[in-house]
Protein backbone atom coordinates (compact mmCIF):
# COMPACT_ATOMS: atom_id res chain seq x y z
CA UNK A 1 0.00 0.00 0.00
CA UNK A 2 1.06 3.44 -1.14
CA UNK A 3 0.50 6.72 1.06
CA UNK A 4 0.89 10.16 0.95
CA UNK A 5 0.27 12.88 3.55
CA UNK A 6 -3.15 14.71 2.87
CA UNK A 7 -3.69 17.39 5.65
CA UNK A 8 -7.44 17.06 5.15
CA UNK A 9 -7.38 14.40 6.55
CA UNK A 10 -7.00 15.41 10.18
CA UNK A 11 -10.56 16.25 10.83
CA UNK A 12 -11.36 12.76 9.35
CA UNK A 13 -8.94 11.58 12.37
CA UNK A 14 -10.55 13.94 14.89
CA UNK A 15 -13.86 12.31 14.32
CA UNK A 16 -13.09 9.08 14.69
CA UNK A 17 -11.04 9.78 17.64
CA UNK A 18 -13.94 11.22 19.37
CA UNK A 19 -16.42 8.54 18.43
CA UNK A 20 -13.90 5.69 19.56
CA UNK A 21 -13.45 7.74 22.77
CA UNK A 22 -17.39 7.59 23.07
CA UNK A 23 -17.14 3.73 22.58
CA UNK A 24 -14.81 2.50 24.89
CA UNK A 25 -16.17 5.04 27.52
CA UNK A 26 -19.03 3.49 27.37
CA UNK A 27 -17.74 -0.10 26.83
CA UNK A 28 -16.03 0.94 30.49
CA UNK A 29 -18.36 2.19 32.28
CA UNK A 30 -22.04 1.67 30.96
CA UNK A 31 -21.65 -1.77 29.52
CA UNK A 32 -24.40 -3.03 31.71
CA UNK A 33 -26.57 0.02 30.64
CA UNK A 34 -29.81 -0.80 28.83
CA UNK A 35 -28.99 -0.17 25.23
CA UNK A 36 -25.38 0.02 25.21
CA UNK A 37 -24.22 -2.29 23.81
CA UNK A 38 -26.04 -0.95 20.27
CA UNK A 39 -24.58 2.68 21.37
CA UNK A 40 -21.13 1.13 21.38
CA UNK A 41 -21.48 -0.75 17.79
CA UNK A 42 -22.58 2.96 16.49
CA UNK A 43 -19.60 4.24 17.57
CA UNK A 44 -17.47 1.73 16.30
CA UNK A 45 -18.93 1.55 13.11
CA UNK A 46 -18.86 5.26 12.52
CA UNK A 47 -14.93 5.00 13.60
CA UNK A 48 -14.19 2.69 11.07
CA UNK A 49 -16.04 4.76 8.14
CA UNK A 50 -13.85 7.84 9.72
CA UNK A 51 -10.51 6.05 9.49
CA UNK A 52 -11.19 4.51 6.58
CA UNK A 53 -12.38 7.27 4.83
CA UNK A 54 -8.86 8.90 5.62
CA UNK A 55 -6.86 6.39 4.95
CA UNK A 56 -8.59 6.32 1.49
CA UNK A 57 -7.86 10.34 1.35
CA UNK A 58 -4.08 9.65 2.21
CA UNK A 59 -3.47 6.81 -0.22
CA UNK A 60 -1.89 7.42 -3.50
CA UNK A 61 -2.81 4.65 -6.06
CA UNK A 62 -5.97 2.64 -7.02
CA UNK A 63 -5.33 -0.30 -5.00
CA UNK A 64 -5.30 1.09 -1.65
CA UNK A 65 -7.77 3.67 -1.85
CA UNK A 66 -9.91 0.95 -3.18
CA UNK A 67 -9.08 -1.40 -0.47
CA UNK A 68 -9.89 1.48 2.10
CA UNK A 69 -12.87 2.29 0.13
CA UNK A 70 -14.20 -1.53 0.41
CA UNK A 71 -13.50 -0.85 4.38
CA UNK A 72 -15.67 1.84 4.58
CA UNK A 73 -18.96 -0.46 3.38
CA UNK A 74 -18.88 -2.67 7.05
CA UNK A 75 -19.66 0.62 7.86
CA UNK A 76 -21.79 1.86 5.20
CA UNK A 77 -23.91 -1.24 5.80
CA UNK A 78 -24.24 -1.69 9.27
CA UNK A 79 -24.06 1.69 10.58
CA UNK A 80 -27.77 1.96 9.90
CA UNK A 81 -29.30 -1.41 11.63
CA UNK A 82 -26.77 -0.32 14.81
CA UNK A 83 -28.64 3.27 14.92
CA UNK A 84 -32.01 1.74 14.52
CA UNK A 85 -31.08 -0.96 17.03
CA UNK A 86 -30.53 1.59 19.28
CA UNK A 87 -33.72 3.56 18.93
CA UNK A 88 -35.22 0.59 19.45
CA UNK A 89 -34.38 0.22 22.30
CA UNK A 90 -34.99 3.62 22.98
CA UNK A 91 -38.32 3.90 22.02
CA UNK A 92 -40.05 0.45 23.47
CA UNK A 93 -38.96 -2.01 20.77
CA UNK A 94 -36.65 -3.32 22.65
CA UNK A 95 -37.97 -6.72 22.54
CA UNK A 96 -36.78 -6.88 19.07
CA UNK A 97 -33.44 -6.24 20.32
CA UNK A 98 -33.70 -8.85 22.91
CA UNK A 99 -34.82 -11.63 21.33
CA UNK A 100 -32.53 -10.70 18.58
CA UNK A 101 -35.02 -10.36 15.48
CA UNK A 102 -33.08 -7.21 14.53
CA UNK A 103 -29.93 -9.69 13.59
CA UNK A 104 -32.39 -10.53 10.77
CA UNK A 105 -32.00 -6.53 9.41
CA UNK A 106 -27.91 -7.54 8.78
CA UNK A 107 -28.90 -10.11 6.37
CA UNK A 108 -28.83 -7.81 3.53
CA UNK A 109 -25.76 -5.59 4.58
CA UNK A 110 -24.07 -8.71 4.59
CA UNK A 111 -24.68 -9.83 1.12
CA UNK A 112 -23.69 -6.37 -0.03
CA UNK A 113 -20.44 -6.69 1.58
CA UNK A 114 -19.77 -9.50 0.27
CA UNK A 115 -20.59 -8.52 -3.26
CA UNK A 116 -18.43 -5.21 -2.64
CA UNK A 117 -15.17 -7.15 -1.79
CA UNK A 118 -15.73 -9.63 -5.01
CA UNK A 119 -17.40 -6.48 -7.03
CA UNK A 120 -14.38 -6.65 -9.99
CA UNK A 121 -16.04 -9.81 -11.29
CA UNK A 122 -19.18 -8.53 -11.59
CA UNK A 123 -19.61 -5.11 -11.04
CA UNK A 124 -23.03 -4.94 -9.57
CA UNK A 125 -21.87 -2.49 -6.92
CA UNK A 126 -19.22 -0.36 -8.60
CA UNK A 127 -17.86 -0.37 -12.20
CA UNK A 128 -15.76 1.63 -14.24
CA UNK A 129 -13.31 2.49 -12.04
CA UNK A 130 -10.45 4.94 -11.92
CA UNK A 131 -8.43 7.55 -10.36
CA UNK A 132 -9.42 11.56 -10.70
CA UNK A 133 -6.91 13.74 -10.55
CA UNK A 134 -8.70 16.57 -11.19
CA UNK A 135 -8.51 17.80 -7.43
CA UNK A 136 -5.88 18.86 -3.94
CA UNK A 137 -5.77 15.09 -4.06
CA UNK A 138 -6.61 12.06 -6.25
CA UNK A 139 -10.06 10.22 -5.32
CA UNK A 140 -11.99 7.21 -6.89
CA UNK A 141 -14.45 7.94 -9.57
CA UNK A 142 -16.68 5.14 -10.61
CA UNK A 143 -20.23 4.17 -11.67
CA UNK A 144 -22.82 2.77 -9.51
CA UNK A 145 -24.36 -0.51 -10.10
CA UNK A 146 -27.84 -1.89 -9.60
CA UNK A 147 -26.73 -3.56 -6.05
CA UNK A 148 -26.08 -0.16 -4.72
CA UNK A 149 -28.64 1.08 -5.52
CA UNK A 150 -30.27 -1.42 -3.80
CA UNK A 151 -27.97 -1.02 -0.57
CA UNK A 152 -28.80 2.86 -0.31
CA UNK A 153 -32.26 2.38 -0.91
CA UNK A 154 -32.26 -0.29 2.14
CA UNK A 155 -30.46 1.77 4.44
CA UNK A 156 -32.43 4.73 4.13
CA UNK A 157 -35.21 2.63 4.59
CA UNK A 158 -33.94 2.00 8.13
CA UNK A 159 -32.44 5.62 8.81
CA UNK A 160 -36.23 6.62 7.98
CA UNK A 161 -37.43 3.92 10.39
CA UNK A 162 -34.99 4.89 12.66
CA UNK A 163 -35.99 8.97 12.37
CA UNK A 164 -39.57 8.09 12.58
CA UNK A 165 -39.38 6.58 16.05
CA UNK A 166 -37.40 9.38 17.28
CA UNK A 167 -39.98 12.17 16.23
CA UNK A 168 -43.08 9.47 17.62
CA UNK A 169 -40.88 10.28 21.15
CA UNK A 170 -40.22 13.55 20.85
CA UNK A 171 -44.10 14.63 19.60
CA UNK A 172 -46.93 11.82 20.33
CA UNK A 173 -45.33 10.46 23.38
CA UNK A 174 -46.15 11.76 26.64
CA UNK A 175 -43.03 11.39 28.52
CA UNK A 176 -40.25 12.90 29.97
CA UNK A 177 -37.45 11.38 27.97
CA UNK A 178 -38.41 13.77 25.04
CA UNK A 179 -35.59 15.66 25.54
CA UNK A 180 -33.37 12.69 25.43
CA UNK A 181 -35.12 11.70 22.28
CA UNK A 182 -34.49 15.15 21.14
CA UNK A 183 -30.58 14.38 21.43
CA UNK A 184 -30.47 11.32 19.47
CA UNK A 185 -32.51 12.77 17.05
CA UNK A 186 -30.56 15.46 16.55
CA UNK A 187 -27.54 13.35 16.24
CA UNK A 188 -28.74 11.10 13.94
CA UNK A 189 -29.58 13.68 11.76
CA UNK A 190 -26.09 14.80 11.64
CA UNK A 191 -25.23 11.74 9.80
CA UNK A 192 -28.39 10.78 7.36
CA UNK A 193 -28.55 14.48 6.00
CA UNK A 194 -25.00 14.82 4.75
CA UNK A 195 -24.80 11.29 3.13
CA UNK A 196 -28.39 11.87 1.36
CA UNK A 197 -26.53 15.18 -0.05
CA UNK A 198 -23.49 13.28 -0.90
CA UNK A 199 -25.36 10.45 -2.76
CA UNK A 200 -27.88 13.00 -4.51
CA UNK A 201 -25.21 15.36 -5.79
CA UNK A 202 -26.23 18.43 -3.76
CA UNK A 203 -23.69 18.85 -1.34
CA UNK A 204 -21.03 21.81 -0.65
CA UNK A 205 -18.14 19.18 -1.40
CA UNK A 206 -19.13 17.12 -4.61
CA UNK A 207 -15.43 14.97 -5.13
CA UNK A 208 -15.63 13.03 -1.92
CA UNK A 209 -18.10 12.13 1.45
CA UNK A 210 -18.10 14.54 3.83
CA UNK A 211 -20.42 12.37 5.98
CA UNK A 212 -17.48 11.06 8.42
CA UNK A 213 -16.62 14.56 9.38
CA UNK A 214 -19.78 14.66 11.37
CA UNK A 215 -19.87 11.41 13.03
CA UNK A 216 -17.81 13.45 16.30
CA UNK A 217 -20.33 16.12 16.63
CA UNK A 218 -22.95 13.78 16.43
CA UNK A 219 -21.01 11.00 18.58
CA UNK A 220 -21.62 14.17 21.29
CA UNK A 221 -25.25 14.93 20.71
CA UNK A 222 -25.55 11.59 21.62
CA UNK A 223 -23.74 10.98 24.25
CA UNK A 224 -24.80 14.56 25.82
CA UNK A 225 -28.10 12.84 25.97
CA UNK A 226 -26.91 9.30 27.43
CA UNK A 227 -24.85 11.22 30.47
CA UNK A 228 -26.77 14.52 31.22
CA UNK A 229 -30.17 12.87 30.73
CA UNK A 230 -29.22 9.62 32.16
CA UNK A 231 -30.42 8.08 28.86
CA UNK A 232 -29.55 4.76 29.91
CA UNK A 233 -29.47 4.51 33.43
CA UNK A 234 -33.11 4.34 34.03
CA UNK A 235 -34.91 2.51 31.23
CA UNK A 236 -35.55 5.10 29.13
CA UNK A 237 -37.86 3.43 26.99
CA UNK A 238 -41.56 4.11 25.73
CA UNK A 239 -43.21 2.41 28.64
CA UNK A 240 -45.53 -0.37 28.42
CA UNK A 241 -49.22 0.04 27.73
CA UNK A 242 -50.02 -1.73 31.30
CA UNK A 243 -48.33 1.23 32.98
CA UNK A 244 -49.91 4.12 31.20
CA UNK A 245 -53.13 2.93 31.70
CA UNK A 246 -52.95 1.27 35.33
CA UNK A 247 -54.56 2.82 38.38
CA UNK A 248 -51.88 2.78 40.42
CA UNK A 249 -49.11 5.61 39.92
CA UNK A 250 -45.80 4.69 39.00
CA UNK A 251 -42.87 7.10 39.53
CA UNK A 252 -39.08 6.35 39.15
CA UNK A 253 -36.33 8.38 41.01
CA UNK A 254 -32.48 8.33 40.35
CA UNK A 255 -30.17 7.94 43.09
CA UNK A 256 -30.29 11.75 43.30
CA UNK A 257 -34.13 11.54 43.88
CA UNK A 258 -34.69 13.06 40.36
CA UNK A 259 -37.86 11.96 39.17
CA UNK A 260 -37.05 10.15 35.49
CA UNK A 261 -40.71 9.56 35.12
CA UNK A 262 -44.30 9.38 36.00
CA UNK A 263 -47.16 7.67 34.37
CA UNK A 264 -50.72 9.28 33.76
CA UNK A 265 -51.76 7.95 37.14
CA UNK A 266 -49.33 9.53 39.56
CA UNK A 267 -49.57 12.89 37.10
CA UNK A 268 -53.27 13.18 38.51
CA UNK A 269 -51.84 12.57 42.48
CA UNK A 270 -49.17 15.31 42.54
CA UNK A 271 -50.99 17.68 39.64
CA UNK A 272 -48.20 17.79 37.23
CA UNK A 273 -47.01 16.84 33.78
CA UNK A 274 -44.36 14.13 33.32
CA UNK A 275 -42.98 16.75 30.46
CA UNK A 276 -42.67 19.62 33.06
CA UNK A 277 -40.33 17.43 36.06
CA UNK A 278 -37.53 16.17 33.66
CA UNK A 279 -34.47 15.58 36.47
CA UNK A 280 -36.51 17.50 38.87
CA UNK A 281 -36.13 17.00 42.77
CA UNK A 282 -39.11 15.04 44.62
CA UNK A 283 -38.87 17.48 46.97
CA UNK A 284 -40.03 19.79 44.67
CA UNK A 285 -42.37 17.58 42.84
CA UNK A 286 -43.95 17.01 45.12
CA UNK A 287 -43.71 19.87 47.42
CA UNK A 288 -47.06 20.16 47.81
CA UNK A 289 -47.83 16.57 50.02
CA UNK A 290 -44.92 16.60 52.24
CA UNK A 291 -45.77 13.20 53.41
CA UNK A 292 -45.02 12.16 49.87
CA UNK A 293 -41.85 13.70 49.36
CA UNK A 294 -40.42 12.56 52.95
CA UNK A 295 -41.13 9.26 51.79
CA UNK A 296 -39.20 9.16 48.36
CA UNK A 297 -36.07 10.69 49.91
CA UNK A 298 -35.83 8.46 53.24
CA UNK A 299 -34.25 5.47 52.02
CA UNK A 300 -35.45 3.55 55.09
CA UNK A 301 -39.35 3.63 54.47
CA UNK A 302 -40.59 1.11 52.23
CA UNK A 303 -44.52 1.21 52.83
CA UNK A 304 -46.39 4.28 54.14
CA UNK A 305 -49.57 5.99 53.74
CA UNK A 306 -50.60 9.64 52.97
CA UNK A 307 -53.64 11.66 52.16
CA UNK A 308 -54.84 14.54 50.07
CA UNK A 309 -57.68 17.19 50.17
CA UNK A 310 -59.66 18.50 52.99
CA UNK A 311 -61.63 16.56 55.35
CA UNK A 312 -65.02 16.59 53.57
CA UNK A 313 -62.87 15.46 50.50
CA UNK A 314 -59.86 13.43 51.79
CA UNK A 315 -58.49 10.26 49.81
CA UNK A 316 -55.73 8.40 51.01
CA UNK A 317 -52.90 6.60 49.53
CA UNK A 318 -50.94 4.23 49.94
CA UNK A 319 -47.18 4.56 48.87
CA UNK A 320 -44.54 1.14 48.12
CA UNK A 321 -41.39 2.24 47.72
CA UNK A 322 -38.54 -0.57 46.44
CA UNK A 323 -34.86 -0.55 45.25
CA UNK A 324 -34.12 -0.73 41.19
CA UNK A 325 -30.97 -2.72 40.35
CA UNK A 326 -28.91 -3.33 37.55
CA UNK A 327 -27.99 -7.09 36.21
CA UNK A 328 -25.10 -6.73 38.74
CA UNK A 329 -26.73 -5.96 41.53
CA UNK A 330 -25.91 -2.26 41.70
CA UNK A 331 -28.85 0.02 43.14
CA UNK A 332 -29.02 2.63 40.21
CA UNK A 333 -32.88 4.26 41.46
CA UNK A 334 -36.73 3.78 43.37
CA UNK A 335 -39.36 2.45 42.30
CA UNK A 336 -42.36 4.11 43.97
CA UNK A 337 -45.89 3.05 43.65
CA UNK A 338 -49.11 4.69 45.12
CA UNK A 339 -52.51 3.48 45.23
CA UNK A 340 -55.58 5.12 46.32
CA UNK A 341 -57.18 2.94 49.74
CA UNK A 342 -60.18 5.78 50.38
CA UNK A 343 -62.73 3.23 50.25
CA UNK A 344 -60.53 0.59 52.25
CA UNK A 345 -59.90 3.08 55.14
CA UNK A 346 -63.91 4.38 55.14
CA UNK A 347 -64.49 0.30 55.49
CA UNK A 348 -62.04 -0.21 58.54
CA UNK A 349 -63.60 2.89 59.67
CA UNK A 350 -67.20 1.29 59.66
CA UNK A 351 -65.71 -2.04 60.62
CA UNK A 352 -64.46 -0.29 63.81
CA UNK A 353 -67.56 1.18 64.74
CA UNK A 354 -69.05 -2.05 64.67
CA UNK A 355 -66.67 -3.65 66.46
CA UNK A 356 -66.82 -0.44 69.06
CA UNK A 357 -71.32 -0.98 68.83
CA UNK A 358 -70.76 -4.60 69.83
CA UNK A 359 -68.20 -3.93 72.77
CA UNK A 360 -70.93 -1.42 74.51
CA UNK A 361 -73.70 -4.17 73.70
CA UNK A 362 -71.77 -6.67 75.52
CA UNK A 363 -70.86 -4.07 78.16
CA UNK A 364 -74.88 -3.21 78.64
CA UNK A 365 -75.29 -6.93 78.54
CA UNK A 366 -72.87 -7.08 81.42
CA UNK A 367 -74.22 -4.31 83.85
CA UNK A 368 -77.46 -6.05 83.33
CA UNK A 369 -76.21 -9.17 84.78
CA UNK A 370 -74.57 -7.18 87.32
CA UNK A 371 -77.78 -5.30 88.19
CA UNK A 372 -79.96 -8.41 88.40
CA UNK A 373 -77.45 -10.38 90.58
CA UNK A 374 -77.32 -7.45 92.48
CA UNK A 375 -79.66 -4.05 92.82
CA UNK A 376 -82.99 -6.70 91.77
CA UNK A 377 -81.98 -9.23 94.50
CA UNK A 378 -81.48 -6.69 97.08
CA UNK A 379 -84.92 -4.69 95.76
CA UNK A 380 -86.62 -8.50 95.84
CA UNK A 381 -85.66 -8.87 99.43
CA UNK A 382 -86.80 -5.46 100.91
CA UNK A 383 -90.07 -6.09 99.47
CA UNK A 384 -89.89 -9.61 101.46
CA UNK A 385 -89.05 -8.11 104.17
CA UNK A 386 -91.74 -5.31 104.30
CA UNK A 387 -94.15 -7.71 103.52
CA UNK A 388 -93.03 -9.62 106.34
CA UNK A 389 -93.06 -7.00 109.03
CA UNK A 390 -96.75 -5.88 107.30
CA UNK A 391 -97.82 -9.91 108.63
CA UNK A 392 -95.81 -9.64 112.17
CA UNK A 393 -97.77 -6.27 113.02
CA UNK A 394 -100.70 -7.32 111.89
CA UNK A 395 -100.35 -10.44 113.92
CA UNK A 396 -99.52 -8.43 116.82
CA UNK A 397 -103.04 -6.23 116.33
CA UNK A 398 -100.59 -3.15 115.16
CA UNK A 399 -102.21 -1.53 111.97
CA UNK A 400 -101.10 2.04 112.52
CA UNK A 401 -98.45 1.56 110.02
CA UNK A 402 -100.06 -1.64 107.73
CA UNK A 403 -100.81 1.67 105.22
CA UNK A 404 -97.45 3.09 104.69
CA UNK A 405 -96.18 -0.33 104.76
CA UNK A 406 -99.04 -0.99 102.13
CA UNK A 407 -97.44 1.69 99.75
CA UNK A 408 -93.44 0.38 100.68
CA UNK A 409 -94.09 -2.87 98.84
CA UNK A 410 -96.13 -1.36 96.00
CA UNK A 411 -92.96 1.28 96.12
CA UNK A 412 -90.52 -1.77 95.78
CA UNK A 413 -92.72 -4.20 93.46
CA UNK A 414 -92.91 -1.27 90.95
CA UNK A 415 -88.94 -0.54 91.15
CA UNK A 416 -87.83 -4.05 91.30
CA UNK A 417 -90.63 -4.39 87.81
CA UNK A 418 -88.78 -1.49 86.17
CA UNK A 419 -85.03 -2.95 87.19
CA UNK A 420 -86.12 -6.16 85.68
CA UNK A 421 -87.76 -4.33 82.67
CA UNK A 422 -84.61 -2.37 82.20
CA UNK A 423 -82.52 -5.70 82.50
CA UNK A 424 -84.69 -7.50 79.76
CA UNK A 425 -84.40 -4.16 77.88
CA UNK A 426 -80.20 -4.13 77.67
CA UNK A 427 -80.26 -8.44 77.28
CA UNK A 428 -82.28 -7.87 74.12
CA UNK A 429 -80.49 -5.32 72.48
CA UNK A 430 -77.86 -7.16 70.61
CA UNK A 431 -81.18 -9.26 69.54
CA UNK A 432 -82.51 -5.77 69.04
CA UNK A 433 -80.12 -4.55 66.15
CA UNK A 434 -79.21 -7.86 64.76
CA UNK A 435 -82.42 -9.53 64.55
CA UNK A 436 -85.58 -7.40 64.11
CA UNK A 437 -88.12 -10.02 63.04
CA UNK A 438 -87.19 -12.14 65.96
CA UNK A 439 -87.28 -9.25 68.44
CA UNK A 440 -90.31 -7.87 67.45
CA UNK A 441 -92.33 -11.10 67.73
CA UNK A 442 -90.58 -11.25 71.58
CA UNK A 443 -92.38 -8.23 72.32
CA UNK A 444 -95.72 -9.27 70.66
CA UNK A 445 -95.51 -12.37 72.56
CA UNK A 446 -94.52 -10.86 76.13
CA UNK A 447 -97.96 -8.64 75.45
CA UNK A 448 -100.14 -11.45 74.36
CA UNK A 449 -99.32 -13.02 77.78
CA UNK A 450 -100.17 -9.96 79.87
CA UNK A 451 -103.17 -9.02 78.19
CA UNK A 452 -104.15 -12.24 76.66
CA UNK A 453 -105.41 -10.81 73.53
CA UNK A 454 -103.91 -11.97 70.21
CA UNK A 455 -102.03 -9.25 67.97
CA UNK A 456 -102.46 -9.84 64.25
CA UNK A 457 -99.38 -8.96 62.65
CA UNK A 458 -98.91 -8.58 59.14
CA UNK A 459 -95.37 -8.53 57.21
CA UNK A 460 -93.88 -8.43 53.90
CA UNK A 461 -92.78 -11.17 52.58
CA UNK A 462 -89.01 -11.79 52.94
CA UNK A 463 -88.78 -8.51 54.59
CA UNK A 464 -86.13 -9.44 57.51
CA UNK A 465 -85.26 -6.06 59.31
CA UNK A 466 -81.74 -6.11 57.37
CA UNK A 467 -83.04 -3.21 55.10
CA UNK A 468 -82.95 -1.02 57.82
CA UNK A 469 -80.13 0.94 59.59
CA UNK A 470 -79.08 -0.52 63.10
CA UNK A 471 -80.04 2.54 64.89
CA UNK A 472 -83.76 2.73 63.36
CA UNK A 473 -84.56 -0.95 63.93
CA UNK A 474 -83.85 -0.46 68.03
CA UNK A 475 -85.91 2.77 67.86
CA UNK A 476 -88.78 1.37 65.75
CA UNK A 477 -89.26 -1.46 68.01
CA UNK A 478 -88.67 0.88 70.69
CA UNK A 479 -91.68 2.72 69.24
CA UNK A 480 -93.61 -0.45 68.77
CA UNK A 481 -93.09 -2.17 72.44
CA UNK A 482 -94.39 1.92 73.95
CA UNK A 483 -97.67 1.60 71.73
CA UNK A 484 -98.17 -1.74 73.51
CA UNK A 485 -97.56 -0.60 76.40
CA UNK A 486 -100.49 2.44 76.15
CA UNK A 487 -102.80 -0.15 74.73
CA UNK A 488 -102.15 -2.32 78.22
CA UNK A 489 -102.54 0.28 80.41
CA UNK A 490 -105.46 2.54 78.80
CA UNK A 491 -106.70 1.45 75.74
CA UNK A 492 -109.29 -1.98 77.27
CA UNK A 493 -108.87 -3.17 73.54
CA UNK A 494 -110.21 -6.33 72.36
CA UNK A 495 -108.44 -6.65 68.88
CA UNK A 496 -104.68 -4.88 67.97
CA UNK A 497 -103.02 -5.13 64.10
CA UNK A 498 -99.28 -4.37 63.89
CA UNK A 499 -98.73 -4.17 59.87
CA UNK A 500 -95.64 -3.34 57.70
CA UNK A 501 -95.84 -2.72 54.45
CA UNK A 502 -92.66 -1.11 52.26
CA UNK A 503 -93.41 1.84 49.65
CA UNK A 504 -90.56 2.92 47.42
CA UNK A 505 -87.50 3.72 49.82
CA UNK A 506 -89.63 4.02 53.19
CA UNK A 507 -90.91 1.30 55.66
CA UNK A 508 -94.36 2.04 56.95
CA UNK A 509 -95.40 0.76 60.40
CA UNK A 510 -99.13 0.97 61.90
CA UNK A 511 -100.36 -0.37 65.29
CA UNK A 512 -104.11 0.16 65.37
CA UNK A 513 -106.68 -0.79 68.70
CA UNK A 514 -110.22 -1.00 68.92
CA UNK A 515 -109.78 0.45 72.27
CA UNK A 516 -111.78 3.78 74.12
CA UNK A 517 -109.41 5.55 72.47
CA UNK A 518 -108.88 9.57 73.42
CA UNK A 519 -109.18 12.68 72.75
CA UNK A 520 -105.92 14.46 70.22
CA UNK A 521 -106.47 17.36 70.31
CA UNK A 522 -106.06 18.31 74.03
CA UNK A 523 -102.98 15.86 73.82
CA UNK A 524 -101.65 18.11 70.68
CA UNK A 525 -101.84 21.28 73.22
CA UNK A 526 -100.05 19.97 75.74
CA UNK A 527 -97.82 16.63 75.31
CA UNK A 528 -96.15 16.26 78.98
CA UNK A 529 -97.94 12.95 80.96
CA UNK A 530 -100.10 12.04 77.90
CA UNK A 531 -99.67 7.89 77.64
CA UNK A 532 -95.72 7.85 76.45
CA UNK A 533 -96.97 9.65 73.25
CA UNK A 534 -93.83 12.55 73.11
CA UNK A 535 -91.68 9.58 73.69
CA UNK A 536 -92.77 8.25 71.19
CA UNK A 537 -92.48 11.13 68.93
CA UNK A 538 -88.88 12.26 70.18
CA UNK A 539 -87.59 8.73 68.88
CA UNK A 540 -89.18 9.09 65.67
CA UNK A 541 -87.41 12.38 65.20
CA UNK A 542 -83.87 10.86 66.57
CA UNK A 543 -84.11 8.89 63.07
CA UNK A 544 -85.93 10.98 60.53
CA UNK A 545 -89.21 9.05 60.66
CA UNK A 546 -92.39 10.45 60.20
CA UNK A 547 -95.10 9.59 63.04
CA UNK A 548 -98.59 10.30 62.90
CA UNK A 549 -101.26 9.44 65.81
CA UNK A 550 -104.91 9.31 65.43
CA UNK A 551 -107.50 8.75 67.97
CA UNK A 552 -110.89 9.55 68.48
CA UNK A 553 -112.73 9.08 72.15
CA UNK A 554 -114.56 5.69 72.01
CA UNK A 555 -113.31 4.78 68.49
CA UNK A 556 -109.41 3.18 68.94
CA UNK A 557 -106.23 4.65 68.33
CA UNK A 558 -103.89 4.09 65.65
CA UNK A 559 -100.32 5.09 65.43
CA UNK A 560 -98.43 5.48 61.84
CA UNK A 561 -94.69 5.24 61.31
CA UNK A 562 -92.66 5.70 58.28
CA UNK A 563 -88.88 5.25 58.33
CA UNK A 564 -86.35 5.16 55.60
CA UNK A 565 -84.90 2.40 54.10
CA UNK A 566 -80.95 1.88 53.81
CA UNK A 567 -79.58 3.00 50.43
CA UNK A 568 -80.06 0.09 47.74
CA UNK A 569 -83.19 -1.73 49.85
CA UNK A 570 -85.46 -3.95 47.66
CA UNK A 571 -88.75 -2.50 47.24
CA UNK A 572 -92.06 -4.16 48.12
CA UNK A 573 -92.28 -5.85 44.54
CA UNK A 574 -88.42 -6.72 44.75
CA UNK A 575 -89.49 -8.27 47.98
CA UNK A 576 -92.26 -10.13 47.44
CA UNK A 577 -90.63 -11.27 43.97
CA UNK A 578 -87.22 -12.85 45.96
CA UNK A 579 -89.81 -14.24 48.68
Amino acid sequence: MQFQYVPYIWPLITSAFISLTLGIYALVRRRNAKGAVSFILSMLVVTIWSAANALEISGSDLSTKLFWANMQYFAYCYSPVTLLALCMQFTGYDKWVKNKKVLWLALLPTIIIMLVWTDGYHGLIRYDIHLDYSGVFPIIAKKYGPGFFLHAMYSYLLNISAAVLLIRGVFLKNTVYRKQAVALLAGLSLIIIPNILYVSGLGPVQRFDITPLFFGPAGLIIAWGIFRFKLFDLVPLARDTVIEIMDAGVMVLDLQNRVLDINPAFEKIIGLRAAGIASTGVEEVCANIPALAQACIDRNITQTEFSIGSKEYLRVYELLLSPLVDSRGMHIGRLVISYEITEKKLAQQEYMKQQWRLAVIEERQRMARDMHDNLGQVLGFINLQAQGIKQELANAGVGITSQKLDKLVDVTQSAHNEIREYIRNGRSLAAMEKDFISALNREILTFEEQTELKVKLDIPMGFTGEELEPNIRVNMLNIVKEALNNITKHAEALNVKILFSLEQEQLCATIEDDGKGFDIIPYNRNTRDKFGLNIMRERAAAIGAQIDIESVAGQGSRIALRVPLKKGAKNTDEINAGG
